[in-house]
């Protein structure tokens, strides 16, 4: 994806200067390094003279601090400068006659020429090599500016967290304090200053800054200082943007001196890669978004199929065999119309739970349910339990067997609920005749209650989707309904509310063990 930035290379905000990389102007310290530099190698001229030294030597010698100068001075000019005075120096103190441009001797002319010539193209190369130099430094700077802001900017989770690795990455490479932006809920956050100095007493952050800041993210351009807009404010206001979208703003004070397009460039740079990754973060935002809608329509879309499937063969059942008693009520015999009225007995049992695990699942998740926890001992709860399973229990053999004085902390009503669940889905899915085994005793400090059937067992590629909503596998009832898949679900939600597990085992030699803990309560004597 390419990024547009609202700046492109005619608009930069520095104007262009192709010379300014070659040619810097000097400052008050080159000039006195200069002249510094020629007086001394004048008075090694003088010395060498007074020990009878050719003149090659001393010509070798101004060459020598036209080096000196192009090293220890920024740009061409000192060195070009140098090369002048050096010629100046030797004709005017090293020459007979002395204190004067004039020579007795023919050949000299063509020396200083030579001497110059010379002197020129050291001082230019020398100086050259220097910018070159420079110029790499500054280019591995820049890449290392780049790559470690590429770096930081992976591993930044928020929006903040990247403007604040973008601040810092541009402290680094500009010596300067940052000012800073964010969109939160479509509009412009209070600025943020982000100090390069040990000490900033300049107030970035006035009304008038946070305006041209604020017209900066509305018409997606530049303004402040330097720009035709707000160009009295002190900073430079560029918008973190990608295509149409703005992330945010960066303020860059201008007050000391301009932004260099080696500086510039490096610059959009950074932004850009600030937008990218704040327009990543963005997607990776509604791409969760999204599929937590999509997983919310899909429950949605299983639960409608499960009630419109698998609620209208009870209720087709019931209504059948009501319109039956209405209509041939007189022509039934007394059997036939007791298994009628058992029919509808047992279809409508089955829908109360069924409404019963909705409400109870749907208020869990919603955070509706309230827990009202007491003190129960285990044994009663299994025994209650057993009461309110449905009348097909009497085709299988239900056997419970609880260690007495067994007090837990728990909501009664659902913890009954769970065993309901648990006992039911053991009569549903076993074969008329099977055992059926609840189970409670202490362990490892906590109450422990399994309920176990000697049936057909699950089948090992069903077992980890066992616990989750609305999966029901391929095994059909033996009454030939399927059930919702929300029970299992249910029990497992209850018992973490319960700061208990439920799992599921295989038991020997063949069915199911579902086994599930719960906190004792402490019981104080008084005597």
């Amino acid at each position: 994806m390419s990024l547009k930035m609202e700046d492109t290379v005619k608009n930069r905000t520095c104007p262009k200067r192709p010379f300014t990389c070659y040619v810097e102007k000097p400052s008050a310290k080159d000039y006195l390094l200069t002249v510094f530099i020629f007086a001394v190698c004048t008075l090694i001229g003088l010395l060498f003279q007074k020990l009878d030294l050719t003149d090659t030597n001393i010509v070798t010698i101004y060459i020598l601090g036209v080096l000196i100068t192009s090293i220890v001075t920024d740009g061409y000019l000192c060195s070009v400068a140098g090369s002048f005075l050096s010629v100046f120096l030797f004709c005017f103190f090293l020459m007979e006659p002395r204190m004067s441009f004039k020579t007795y001797a023919v050949g000299y002319p063509v020396t200083f020429f030579i001497m110059l010539i010379s002197s020129v193209l050291t001082g230019t190369l020398a100086a050259k090599l220097k910018m070159h130099a420079k110029l790499s430094s500054q280019l591995a700077f820049r890449t290392q500016v780049l790559f470690d802001t590429d770096r930081l900017l992976q591993k930044a989770k928020s929006e903040t967290e990247i403007l604040g690795v973008t601040c810092t990455q541009l402290i680094r490479l500009l010596n300067r304090s940052i000012t800073a932006y964010v969109v939160e809920n479509g509009t412009l956050s209070e600025g943020k200053l982000f100090s390069g100095e040990k000490e900033s007493t300049e107030n970035f952050l006035t009304q008038e800054e946070q305006q041209a800041a604020r017209w900066t993210y509305e018409n997606r351009q530049r303004a402040g200082a330097s720009t035709q807009y707000f160009s009295q404010a002190k900073c430079l206001y560029l918008a973190i943007r990608s295509g149409n979208n703005v992330y945010g703003v960066i303020g860059i004070p201008m007050q000391k001196e301009t932004l260099d397009s080696f500086e510039y460039g490096i610059l959009l740079s950074v932004i850009n890669e600030c937008a990218l990754a704040m327009e990543n973060v963005q997607n990776a935002i509604e791409k969760e978004r999204n599929a937590v809608l999509a997983k919310n329509e899909q429950l949605r879309g299983d639960l409608l199929r499960a009630i419109s499937h698998d609620l209208r063969t009870p209720l087709c059942s019931i209504s059948g065999n009501a319109d039956m008693l209405l209509s041939n009520s007189d022509r039934l015999d007394e059997a036939t119309r007791y298994q009628i009225y058992t029919d509808i007995h047992d279809d409508s049992e089955w829908l109360i739970g069924v409404v019963e695990n909705l409400l109870s699942i749907t208020r869990l998740n919603d955070g509706r349910l309230k827990f009202k926890f007491t003190d129960q001992l285990l044994d009663e709860v299994i025994a209650e339990s057993l009461r309110h399973i449905s009348r097909k229990h009497d085709a299988y053999k239900i056997v419970a067997d609880c260690e007495e004085l067994v007090l837990t902390r728990m909501d009664v009503h659902l913890i009954i609920q769970v065993l309901v669940n648990l006992i039911d889905n053991a009569i549903k899915y076993t074969p008329s005749g099977s055992v059926i085994s609840i189970r409670g005793v202490k362990k490892a400090g906590k109450a422990q209650v399994s309920v176990e059937d000697n049936g057909p067992g699950i089948p090992d590629e069903m077992k980890p989707h066992i616990f989750e909503m609305f999966y029901t596998g391929k095994t059909t009832v033996a009454d030939s309904q399927r059930s919702l898949g929300l029970g299992l679900a249910l029990c497992r939600s209850i018992i973490e509310a319960h700061d208990g597990t439920l799992v599921l085992s295989d038991h020997a030699p063949h069915g199911c063990n579902f086994t599930f803990t719960l906190p004792l309560s402490e019981v104080t004597l008084n005597e």
